[in-house]
């Protein structure tokens, strides 16, 4: 958020514990319709908040605009924030193999991960962004080694989409977990954005990637990556690390950001959502995987239920 002194969350969800509330979360939901007219919020909508990776179905555009040739796979892994599966690394290898681009041009850095023990670059869950972004530098022959720089070509042609689709020029920079540009803006700005985006006939490749490939976007258990499942192919939809995540379709919008960055949070709190908008069914939820997910119930190591999570709306 940008300058904190004066953001508005509200309260979104309570956690009891017996009779006694135990965790507040407070936050931010700004819904819009295809028209941009404002079906639901909460909390000030003219708050500045980081996208993080929800960005990156934006950061693949620059792909698109220089008709670079992917498979729907390599681009949803360009967009995902993956787990890093063997499906997923394979993918990867291809990608560097078919644009001779070798992992130590990616500045993506590495961290731990969910499926191996020594993991490389290529289990970074952002590293199909870098090597999206490292294509688009071969293609247009940019250096490479200022890839991530805000000063390089690639970034000021990200930034001005961003610009352009979310119809502000309130956008403030931050360094992300993988040294990429982050951006902040208003939570009103961001619904805008991906409510210009998803009907864009330009970008139907990113779209369809999204909604054909869940699983690929990010993982099995991963409440993006299942509400897409749950919707078949319906919605697309994108977290980002500190709790926001958004849910798009045929310029519908919501955007929901957790104030503490509380996942678990995040996930009751959209579902919730798409309950109350009709954009999914209690029996959706209950027929998919999203049924844990969505478990409001609080329990203990045996099993017993000692408490409850209940959103505020």
């Amino acid at each position: 958020m940008h300058n904190t002194k004066n953001s508005e969350p509200e309260l979104l969800l309570k956690i009891t514990r017996g009779n006694n509330i135990e965790t507040l979360h407070n936050g931010w939901i700004c819904v819009l319709d295809k028209s941009k007219k404002i079906l639901y919020k909460k909390g000030n909508i003219n708050d500045c908040i980081f996208l993080r990776s929800a960005t990156k179905p934006i950061q693949a555009i620059p792909l698109i605009d220089n008709n670079i040739k992917v498979t729907q796979e390599e681009l949803a892994v360009i967009c995902a924030s993956h787990s890093g599966s063997e499906r997923h690394i394979n993918i990867l290898k291809g990608l560097l193999k078919n644009y001779h681009i070798n992992p130590s041009d990616l500045q993506c850095g590495i961290h731990e991960s969910l499926t191996v023990s020594s993991p490389n670059i290529l289990h970074n869950n952002c590293s199909g962004k870098h090597i999206g972004m490292l294509c688009v530098c071969k293609k247009n022959n940019w250096d490479l080694g200022s890839y991530l720089n805000p000063s390089h070509p690639l970034q000021k042609l990200i930034l001005n989409k961003i610009k352009e689709l979310s119809e502000t020029k309130k956008i403030f920079t931050a360094t992300d977990g993988c040294s990429a540009p982050t951006f902040a803006l208003p939570v009103i700005n961001i619904a805008k954005m991906f409510s210009n985006f998803t009907p864009d006939k330009k970008y139907s490749k990113i779209i369809t990637a999204m909604r054909l490939n869940p699983y690929l976007i990010g993982a099995r258990d991963q409440i993006d990556s299942e509400i897409i499942e749950a919707s078949n192919g319906k919605f697309v939809s994108k977290v980002g690390a500190e709790g926001i995540i958004v849910v798009a379709y045929d310029g519908n919008c919501a955007v929901v950001k957790i104030a503490d960055g509380s996942q678990k949070a995040r996930s009751i709190v959209t579902l919730r959502l798409l309950i109350k908008l009709g954009w999914l069914k209690e029996s959706d939820i209950k027929n998919s995987s999203l049924k844990k997910i969505y478990d409001r119930k609080v329990k203990n190591h045996v099993g017993k239920i000692i408490g409850e999570v209940r959103t505020t709306f």
